[in-house]
């Protein structure tokens, strides 16, 4: 059986990358902070337009967006996440008075469910191939470094989520991918860009898009790309 190489090393950045940003973060000034965040949010942007200029087959991952954010809606999944985030670091030893819940929500997000962190993790769980996940890691890195710098400590805590939902992503794999085909996988990876693409727009305060209401997207892409290359 694989070993989860890429999952671990994705992890362990996020840790490392959020320790260092609660430790030098108090040395950045309010403004270099403010400037690091917006550039992250347009960076995000950008890896979010690569992604969709992947895609197969837009109208599929166009109803599926709108399909997510219809259930996302339906089940207020933004208020129930935030809340749920909430109550978890409420429980913990750390100082949470200054934390953005918004922010939070968004970056957790970001490291736990874009498109292209499920996909690295879908080929790795296939084919052993953690060099996805690797890209992903130097990204994460400094993601996390930054929004440490403002948020602290509970940045490295996501952590421990992304590497549950990971896990069971990676071991799902040899299930899940043998039924799908590249252009599935292609149209995946395009819904991914556009919820990235939201998380950029929110990150940099552009629009705060309800990020987390249209996560249920990456469920309905797949099926719906599926049926859309049977039609036509």
């Amino acid at each position: 059986m694989n070993m989860p190489i890429g999952v671990l090393c994705n992890c362990a950045t996020v840790v490392l990358g959020g320790l260092l940003g609660t430790a030098f973060g108090k040395h950045l000034k309010a403004e270099m902070k403010e400037t690091l965040t917006v550039v992250f949010g347009l960076v995000a942007i950008a890896n979010g337009v690569v992604s969709v200029i992947k895609v197969q087959a837009m109208p599929p991952v166009v109803m599926a967006v709108i399909a997510g954010a219809f259930l996302g809606e339906i089940l207020s999944l933004e208020r129930r996440v935030k809340s749920g985030l909430h109550g978890v670091l409420a429980h913990l030893p750390i100082n949470t008075s200054s934390l953005d819940m918004n922010e939070y929500v968004t970056i957790v997000a970001i490291f736990c469910a874009s498109g292209f962190g499920i996909y690295g993790v879908l080929m790795e769980g296939m084919s052993g191939d953690p060099s996805i996940l690797f890209s992903k890691s130097v990204m994460d890195l400094f993601t996390a470094l930054i929004f440490a710098g403002a948020m602290g400590v509970a940045v490295s805590l996501i952590a421990g989520l992304q590497l549950v939902i990971f896990l069971v992503l990676f071991f799902l794999a040899k299930l899940v991918v043998p039924l799908t085909t590249p252009e599935l996988l292609n149209d995946f990876m395009a819904c991914g860009g556009v919820l990235t693409i939201a998380a950029g727009l929110r990150v940099s305060k552009i629009k705060n898009v309800p990020l987390t209401n249209l996560l249920p997207s990456l469920i309905f892409v797949m099926p719906l790309s599926s049926v859309w290359a049977s039609i036509f």
